[in-house]
């Protein structure tokens, strides 16, 4: 499998994108297990992407996921199971990191 050599800079723009998807993923979601599967998979991407700096961009992930969640409480808008989002955008951070570690630790370029 070919991994696209892409700069830092364009990393942590591919992050912020998908931290945003993440956000809006875990207010309009039904469950839980979505959230934290979208969570996890955006996460193993960013440990293929940067297997040196792949806990940067984690930490970006929990950054924003846990600010929009508040920013979006603070603005007025209302996630479909407020408990639940409140929960996986504070929880985020386990998942997260564990799966950009694993993913970078297992596919260590030699």
């Amino acid at each position: 499998m070919t991994i696209p050599k892409l700069s830092f800079v364009q990393n942590i723009l591919l992050c912020l994108s998908l931290s945003v998807c993440a956000v809006t993923i875990i207010h309009f979601s039904k469950s839980i297990y979505i959230s934290l599967l979208f969570i996890v998979l955006f996460s193993l991407v960013y440990g293929l992407l940067e297997p040196k700096k792949g806990w940067i961009l984690a930490f970006i992930q929990i950054a924003i996921i846990i600010t929009g969640y508040w920013v979006l409480q603070l603005a007025g808008y209302q996630a479909l199971k407020p408990d639940e989002a409140v929960f996986v955008s504070h929880v985020s951070f386990f998942p997260s990191l564990a799966a950009s570690f694993l993913t970078s630790f297992l596919f260590k370029p030699s």
